[in-house]
């Protein structure tokens, strides 16, 4: 018991310690922050609202998502900042769609301004993120640091602490109120992440000598969205796949770091008629281009199936049912993309004859750009069957192709 005691009495020492840190750096910093929000002009009611915070006398760093509204209809919406009951125009410096971050030009503050840090915090150490929760008001939410997240091409900051909406654009701050990280975004249950010190750097180093117009920033973030799906899969084309069996295909087992992979069966279920393995790999993120289109997503999907316990004709009708669930999980709209154009044909793919359809659609507003969606079936034997699927998107023509070839040269029946 005396053990427990002098235990629970370190721990209450530790948290009245952080509290009283975390009640320094917001009583210093709260007037270098502002509420970002984005006004639809005829109503003069808020559209989308989030943080930022005063890096330099004249800018403002938030995410690109608080403020992607005014970026694609400026004509419809205004960017204001809000300072308790001062509010005043915002105008956009510089975007950075990849990362989620944008660089403002704000009316000039004369207070103490943001610093960023000179390195990362080491993994459990005390952060403290600022923001603006649901619109209620600034406030500072203490967290842990747990280092760079894990199995991520975006790279983000692992934080335990409650972010919630509204807090995204705000500092996550160190115990001297240096910037180490934006909040971006939650999952939930005390998991945080923020965009790392170095995203925002670079940022920072693309400040222009004058505010570009709003419409040359569809040309940045399109340059942005193609270096973004070069980088992305130049090593995965590059590398050699690591195959393993599923059923009688081969599947790749490792591709690249980044992707994370699942697989599951009904082989216990006997209510199931047909049988069935799958195995599925993916990125966990994804670029916000607006909340109804985003890009820069990966995934691969495979099924072996079995049905050697049905009739010929329900085994067929219940394959052919299978092949038909192929989608894109790009929620865009006609606004931002064409409608699928799709050909599908039988193919001899090593040397197994394949029925395989090919969709692309066209991104509207940023040339050169596509969404691609790939499925393969293999025309059934011995009431068995192998189902391969890829989505990508925003990528290339060249890139897009250079995928499918690959893809289809490796995932195999045998």
């Amino acid at each position: 018991m005396l053990l427990r005691g002098v235990v629970f009495s370190i721990l209450l020492l530790a948290m009245n310690a952080r509290a009283d840190v975390a009640q320094q750096v917001f009583s210093q910093y709260q007037e270098a922050l502002l509420e970002v929000q984005v006004v639809e002009r005829q109503s003069q009611q808020k559209s989308s609202f989030g943080s930022g915070f005063y890096v330099a006398p004249e800018l403002v760093v938030t995410n690109f998502h608080v403020i992607a509204n005014y970026i694609h209809t400026p004509d419809s919406y205004q960017l204001i900042g809000k300072m308790g009951e001062d509010q005043q125009p915002l105008q956009v410096l510089a975007v950075d769609v990849v990362n989620d971050l944008a660089l403002l030009q704000a009316p000039s503050h004369s207070g103490l301004l943001f610093d960023l840090a000179a390195n990362l915090p080491e993994q459990g150490e005390a952060v403290f993120s600022l923001g603006n929760p649901h619109g209620l008001g600034m406030v500072v939410v203490p967290g842990t640091y747990n280092g760079l997240k894990k199995q991520s091409f975006y790279p983000r900051l692992h934080v335990t602490g409650s972010l919630n909406s509204g807090m995204s654009g705000g500092p996550s701050v160190n115990a001297a109120g240096q910037v180490v990280g934006v909040n971006v975004a939650t999952r939930g249950n005390q998991v945080a992440f923020m965009v790392p010190l170095a995203e925002l750097e670079k940022l920072l180093s693309q400040q222009p000598d004058s505010v570009p117009p709003v419409s040359d920033f569809t040309e940045q973030i399109r340059q942005q969205l193609i270096a973004n799906q070069q980088q992305l899969l130049a090593p995965i084309l590059e590398s050699n796949w690591v195959m393993k069996a599923l059923g009688r295909g081969q599947i790749p087992e490792s591709i690249a770091p980044f992707l994370t992979c699942w697989g599951n069966t009904n082989s216990n279920q006997p209510k199931h008629e047909l049988r069935s393995a799958r195995a599925s790999c993916a990125l966990q993120e994804y670029i916000f281009i607006s909340s109804d289109f985003f890009s820069g997503t990966l995934e691969m999907q495979f099924e072996w199936v079995d049905g050697n316990s049905l009739p010929l004709i329900k085994f067929n009708r219940h394959y052919a049912q299978r092949i038909a669930h192929t989608r894109s999980e790009n929620p865009a709209t006609p606004q931002d993309v064409s409608e699928f154009n799709c050909r599908s044909d039988i193919v001899a793919l090593n040397p197994h004859p394949t029925r395989v359809v090919y969709c692309v659609r066209s991104y509207k507003n940023y040339e050169g750009l596509y969404d691609v969606v790939y499925a393969a079936a293999t025309l059934a034997t011995e009431q068995q069957g192998f189902i391969s699927r890829f989505a990508l998107s925003g990528v290339t023509q060249d890139s897009a192709e250079a995928f499918s070839r690959k893809f289809m040269e490796t995932v195999v029946w045998q």
